[in-house]
């Protein structure tokens, strides 16, 4: 598997095929695997996918510090670096939602599309709950280990309520989790999601073709989060796919593949420089 070197840092990501470039960026305790249901769609259109785990996460290093938005952006573009590409239409799931939003805005011409699905909003505060939970999870894994956590106190996280209540995603998604590796990550997050925007209010500044994306059934803070992408982001389109929570690579990894197609094809179209 390639990786790239940020620093000290180094991020293990997944390269294959041809074509117009897209990198997929997973969210809080998954790896890149949260995307194989999509890849089947994504390797039909000729794509070439970049797929990396981000720092804490998956193979990639794990640092006792550094988990900004910040952070994850400058290594979203050493693997440009590394795998040679100019630029690429960035997929940003959940937290990696907020990593979208930070390159689109510091890295802004190496963005040849966005697609932001079921993103946080950096500079919003998290639903109560949520952050309680998040607590717990992490309070559990210094006391009781990761696998603990991820089978307890994570997979009873609002967020993912609905869904868990698929048990095919929830299977999915767990056999993910209970290999998440990152004591150090979590620890960040003990009291606060380190998610310090660089630059906060400047949303109406993206000007490439942006599709926001989140499930009907999310919970109400991250809906808001969708809607005030879309709002925010000229000429950004948003669609709510029914009957989904916030697992959508899992729930409807068809119609991901579609949407992440549809705006990679128009960012090749107004940006014809972006195929490597």
């Amino acid at each position: 598997m390639p990786k790239a070197t940020n620093g000290e840092v180094i991020i293990h990501y997944e390269d294959e095929g041809s074509g117009e470039p897209v990198l997929l960026i997973h969210g809080h305790t998954m790896d890149r695997r949260i995307w194989d249901p999509v890849m089947p769609g994504l390797r039909a259109a000729k794509l070439r996918i970049l797929r990396p785990d981000l720092r804490g996460h998956g193979l990639s290093a794990r640092p006792d510090f550094g988990y900004h938005l910040s952070h994850h952006a400058s290594d979203m573009a050493a693997v440009f670096d590394e795998a040679g590409i100019d630029s690429a239409t960035v997929v940003g799931y959940s937290i990696g939602g907020g990593v979208a939003l930070e390159m689109a805005l510091t890295l802004a011409d190496r963005i040849s599309g966005l697609i932001l699905m079921s993103p946080v909003m950096p500079d919003r505060p998290f639903e109560a709950a949520f952050m309680e939970n998040l607590r717990e999870v992490a309070s559990v894994a210094r006391s009781e280990g990761i696998e603990a956590a991820m089978l307890g106190p994570w997979a009873s996280n609002p967020l993912l309520e609905f869904s868990f209540s698929k048990p095919r995603v929830r299977d999915a998604a767990m056999a993910i989790c209970r290999e998440f590796p990152g004591a150090e990550y979590l620890a960040t997050q003990r009291d606060r999601v380190d998610r310090e925007w660089t630059t906060p209010n400047r949303l109406s500044e993206i000007d490439v073709a942006t599709a926001v994306i989140a499930g009907d059934r999310e919970t109400p803070g991250f809906r808001s989060y969708a809607e005030e992408a879309a709002e925010k982001i000229p000429g950004a389109r948003i669609e709510f796919f029914e009957n989904c929570g916030h697992l959508l690579p899992l729930e409807e990894p068809d119609r991901v593949a579609q949407t992440i197609i549809g705006i990679a094809r128009e960012g090749a179209r107004l940006n014809p420089g972006t195929l490597s």
